[in-house]
């Protein structure tokens, strides 16, 4: 079975938690909105949402002496989420249970977007609560049903029904957009690789990057809470200035930056990897203090001084531009159409950025005065 990595089987106090009282979660910090949350019934039950920016909400049911034990969960508004359910957690007889519902045309959905101050209510939700229950829907029993649960099949309320995620007075159900949050044909699920209605971090077939350490998809770079650990304040999404839960160059919400064509976790024209375009100006900062960071973890331009007049370099005899410019196009323009996003990168950007940017690797073969021809070429762009 498949388990969200650093997440793991839970304590033993987890588990009593999660059959036997109460149970804690992040409280949404993403969004500056009023939380919305998600309610209902389940029989014992760990309950996890996974969000488009990485972000990780979990609480537990409440043993209330019944079979029917109460459970809410607070989630930002505006932010892409999938539920995930959990009964008997961490024991040889846990069961995974992916959640999804129906528009009014019968498409089966499993991403959640909610308004603020939305309570959705999604009744009794029968959960399977053994491996011999889940048998049929568990065909290689690894614990985590093959495909989600359809709260309209066995029951429950359907969320979108009581959700119109864009105030159009249509109801998300019917709404032939959905609320305009669902994901179009062209957009890559950052959660959910294959579109099986099952999280990548419970996917087996999901094959995490080396950089993705929770394993649900989003380069630790772009994620909100690189771990998934449960008591992580979701606050390490950097560069969400307008408080939307998103990057603001993520502007179709798939947790990657617009320019990511790679889905490093970079953008295209970040050679050293300090998150920011090249060519905006600012410096690399080693101060973590948090005293220099604000949008939401963005580091603040410090104002930028007018600029000390320095003489032309001495061209290089061995390093002309127009070597460097052939240099350039033989090796660099394939990917990197536009020089001018580069100019003034200096010789050791780019060699880093050789070492340490897998599609670069290649380029290792390249000289320490040819990678300076290249340099001296940009500086002229």
């Amino acid at each position: 079975m498949k388990q969200p990595l650093l997440v793991g089987l839970a304590s033993c106090a987890l588990v009593l938690a999660s059959c036997g009282g109460g149970g804690g979660g992040s409280t949404p910090t993403s969004s500056v909105l009023s939380p919305a949350s998600v309610l209902g019934t389940v029989p014992g039950t760990r309950i996890e949402a996974f969000g488009d920016n990485g972000s990780y909400y979990v609480i537990s049911s409440t043993h209330n002496g019944t079979g029917e034990h109460p459970f809410q969960l607070d989630l930002p508004p505006g932010i892409g989420f999938r539920i995930v359910m959990i009964t008997n957690e961490g024991t040889p007889e846990e069961v995974v249970t992916p959640i999804a519902f129906r528009d009014s045309s019968g498409r089966v959905l499993s991403r959640l977007v909610l308004d603020p101050d939305d309570r959705i209510d999604l009744g009794y939700v029968p959960l399977r609560m053994g491996r011999n229950e889940a048998a049929a829907e568990d065909l290689d029993g690894d614990g985590v049903l093959d495909s989600p649960m359809v709260l309209d099949d066995v029951g429950a309320n359907n969320p979108l029904a009581q959700s119109d995620s864009d105030d159009d007075d249509i109801d998300d159900y019917n709404d032939p957009d959905h609320g305009g949050y669902h994901y179009g044909d062209d957009t890559h699920d950052p959660q959910d690789h294959d579109d099986d209605g099952v999280p990548n971090v419970y996917d087996d077939d999901h094959v995490a990057a080396a950089n993705d350490t929770d394993g649900d998809g989003l380069p630790d770079s772009v994620d909100a809470n690189p771990r998934n650990d449960e008591n992580h304040g979701n606050d390490a999404l950097e560069g969400d200035c307008d408080d939307d839960g998103y990057h603001d160059e993520d502007h179709d919400h798939d947790g990657f930056y617009d320019d990511d064509e790679d889905r490093n976790g970079y953008h295209d024209d970040d050679l050293d990897h300090d998150g920011r375009h090249d060519d905006d100006g600012e410096e690399d900062s080693d101060d973590d203090d948090g005293d220099s960071r604000s949008c939401s973890g963005l580091q603040s331009p410090a104002p930028m001084p007018e600029p000390t007049p320095t003489p032309d370099p001495t061209p290089d005899p061995n390093s002309t531009p127009l070597a460097g410019q052939a240099l350039y196009n033989n090796n660099c323009l394939g990917c990197h159409s536009n020089p001018g996003r580069f100019a003034g990168i200096s010789a050791a950007a780019i060699s880093a950025a050789i070492a340490d940017v897998p599609s670069m690797n290649s380029l290792s073969t390249l000289s320490a005065e040819e990678i300076q021809a290249i340099a001296d070429y940009l500086a002229t762009q």
